[in-house]
């Protein structure tokens, strides 16, 4: 469980804001400029943050974010993810940083389904992504790039058994802070 807005690197326009109603009291949000939607996640993004998280090889984690879009917008509601040492269940590198492939957040569950306030979602629209594994023990990072503007994020989880199924909180008009842990 990590609380976005500490994040230990940030570039571009990612800002850190206080916030009564996120994790910490504040979220990092990219600010929502009217661009377009990127299809394609950046070997060398220019906005991204990253944080630091201690992984066991081998395991599978569900991926869970608390994400705000602005206006309820679905314009702004989704992020692209990618971590240090990712692998499938057979160990192939996959969703990794330095490459163009990557998981997605979504936070709108399906088509029509709507946001209203904070909501968690996983990495994939329309139920349960990919799960992650790590290719060795340790410290891994996460790095959360630029997809659509106009997104705040408060709490990422990656969770291998508790959260493994079921969302740590509701799709919308969430309240859940957890705590933060490594």
């Amino acid at each position: 469980m990590l609380y976005a807005s500490e994040t230990s690197v940030k570039a571009g326009n990612w800002v850190v804001e206080p916030d009564a109603t996120a994790a910490g009291a504040a979220r990092i949000r990219y600010p929502d400029a009217g661009g377009p939607k990127l299809t394609t996640a950046f070997a060398n993004p220019t906005h991204y943050f990253e944080t630091t998280f201690t992984a066991q090889a081998g395991v599978a984690y569900r991926l869970w974010m608390r994400g705000k879009a602005d206006a309820n917008s679905t314009n702004n509601d989704s992020a692209f993810v990618q971590f240090s040492g990712s692998v499938t269940s057979t160990g192939t590198p996959v969703f990794r940083i330095g490459t163009t492939d990557a998981t997605m957040f979504n936070l709108e569950e399906c088509t029509g389904c709507g946001l209203s306030a904070w909501g968690w979602n996983d990495n994939l629209f329309g139920g349960l992504g990919p799960l992650i594994y790590f290719a060795t023990s340790g410290t891994q990072t996460v790095r959360v790039q630029l997809r659509e503007d106009g997104l705040a994020i408060d709490q990422i989880v990656l969770s291998p058994q508790r959260y493994l199924n079921t969302a740590p909180g509701a799709n919308k008009n969430d309240t859940t802070i957890l705590a933060k842990s490594q």
